[in-house]
């Protein structure tokens, strides 16, 4: 069954609205002990949003073997989701907001020696540690089902 794209638009836009709300009630981690009508309530948005992320979630038909330009928007907005993008956590309720953006990170995808690779400055890490110990570098890869994932160098 395919579904209409303007149907999943609809949905997308649900799921901003519901995970915009869910943030707002703040990212206070809820513990067994929380009671009340805000912790019903975001663990009631977390659960609408955590059920539409599987509908909406499309992996991006990309060829990793080409380093063009296409690829590279491609795989930058796929890495800003995955990384500077606020994400649900594993405990009802529970959301993980990034202290910082990608531009503050410098956050650069290239292709480099038949490879992807995503590198940004981890900025939760004291500006006195060596660069070495701040910079995250990942290879972009992808399963021999087409999905993308990353491995840390």
């Amino acid at each position: 069954m395919t579904v209409n794209s303007e149907i999943l638009n609809e949905l997308a836009t649900i799921r901003q609205k519901l995970f915009a709300t869910l943030v707002s009630l703040g990212v206070d981690k809820l513990d067994a002990e929380t009671k009340g009508f805000e912790a019903s309530l975001r663990r009631a948005l977390w659960h609408c949003v955590r059920g539409l992320d599987p509908l909406l979630r499309t992996e991006p038909d990309v060829d990793l073997t080409k380093g063009d330009t296409t690829t590279q928007q491609v795989l930058y907005s796929y890495v800003l989701r995955a990384y500077f993008s606020p994400q649900l956590l594993g405990d009802p309720g529970d959301v993980f907001i990034p202290d910082y953006d990608a531009d503050q990170a410098a956050l650069r995808v290239f292709f480099e020696h038949g490879r992807w690779f995503a590198t940004w400055i981890k900025l939760e890490e004291p500006a006195d540690l060596p660069e070495a110990e701040r910079r995250e570098l990942l290879v972009i890869d992808q399963d021999k089902d087409g999905a993308l994932h990353f491995c840390e160098v």
